[in-house]
This record gives structure tokens, sequence and C-alpha cells, in this order.
């Protein structure tokens, strides 16, 4: 576990970033200068209406599109100054984004869909007592020769989280991660994301149309006519 840093750094700085896309009469803004900033460590949800914007600023955060404007700077890196190649191996190395389902290899364990990214990208030898310490985290400990199938959903998305962890992703976008969970699930896995807050010292953002869920967070930005409004 890493150490816990007594001065917060900023871990996401986003100044006047824009986003049009084509529409039938023309191209439809949906982000029309976006600005905020994420200390390290933190919580964050991001609410909005359906098509507010929330999947595309998570996407241009990770780099999967680009702004049409402004500028996205994580953990100390402009993302506009990056090539394709670069822009790739950063988030593959420093970024992890959860979608509502949970991305798992069916033919995989637990452990192995976990310890996978790490292993192939550094060929890192496996650390054991760092890997238990994740999934006690998750409350997954006696589930890792299971296969995703085996789990519930609440697991398999917990799985997800855990594997972001192991990768050592400084920063965590999740894309409504609760949505197609039941009540007691989506409990669980905000307990899950406080710890990979909290605890694992990861930034943590987001995007939730369920605004119980939103409130505990540690903080709620919400995306409404195109602009950022801090709640």
């Amino acid at each position: 576990m890493r150490a816990r840093k007594d001065k917060k750094m900023e871990a996401v700085k986003v100044t006047c970033v824009k986003k049009a896309f084509p529409g039938p009469l023309g191209p439809e803004e949906v982000l029309k200068g976006v600005s905020f900033s994420l200390e390290e460590g933190s919580f964050t949800a991001l609410t909005g209406c359906s098509g507010s914007g929330k999947t595309t600023l998570l996407h241009l955060l990770a780099g999967y599109l680009k702004a049409d404007s402004g500028t996205i700077c994580l953990l100390g890196r402009h993302l506009q100054d990056m090539s394709p190649k670069q822009a790739a191996i950063f988030r593959r190395r420093h970024v992890s984004m959860v979608f509502q389902e949970a991305a798992l290899i069916p033919s995989l364990t637990v452990e192995e869909n976990i310890v996978l990214p790490l292993v192939m990208d550094t060929g890192r030898l496996l650390d054991q007592d760092r890997l238990t310490g994740i999934l006690e985290s998750f409350s997954l400990s006696g589930k890792l020769g299971r296969y995703p199938a085996e789990l519930s959903g609440g697991e398999r998305q917990r799985c997800v989280f855990a594997r972001a962890l192991f990768s050592d992703a400084e920063l965590i976008l999740a894309d409504e991660p609760a949505a197609k969970l039941d009540t007691r699930q989506s409990l669980e896995l905000m307990g899950a994301l406080k710890e990979c807050a909290h605890t694992w010292h990861r930034t943590v953002l987001m995007a939730t149309h369920n605004l119980d869920l939103a409130q505990i967070c540690d903080r709620e930005l919400e995306i409404r006519d195109g602009v950022i409004h801090f709640l």
C-alpha cells in the first residue's frame, strides 16, 4: 500500500474544454467550456441528465476522444501534447476506465483477470501480499479461483476495480458502474470506491444519475448546459 502523503497534489486539471459532434443542422456542442480540478485521493461524483456530456467528458479524460479546444492535464501531463501512441501507453499505465458492464475475460479466473494487465504490460512478478490486501479491501477473499460467471454483478464490478488498483492506475474513471446493481450491491461498490480513494490514494471520478449515490462521494460536479456546476 502506498504511504499516505501529507500534502495532496492536483491529479486532474481541466480548463475551458469544448467538444462538439456533427448534427443534422451542423455541429452540436456538448461541452461548452468545462473547467474543474480534482485532488489526488479524492472521490468525486459527476452528475447530469441523460445526454448532458458525462460520458463524453470521461472519454476525453481517458484519451479516447480529443477535445476541440481547451486543455486536460492528468498527473502533470498534458494530453494534447501526446501522440496517439503516447496517449495509449499513458492510459494503459495510469488511467483505468470502468463501464456499466464489468469487462472481465470469461475464461480467466478472478486472480488471472486482476493480474493480467500489469503482468502483460510490465512483466512484473506477482506480488501476492499486495494482491491479498486488495482482495480483502474489496471483499473478494476466497474468490480467486472463481470465474466471472460464478460471481454476482456486484462482485464482478468490484473485481474490475481491484484490477485497476493492482495495475497501479492513479486515476479511475467510472461510467455508471452501479447502473445495473441493486441497492445493496450499489452500496457495497460505493464502499469499495471510497476504499480506492481514501485508503489506496487513487483519484476516482464516477459518472452517475443516482443522486443518492452521488451524496456518498466527497464532492459532486454537475454538467448542466455544457458547463460544470460545483455542488
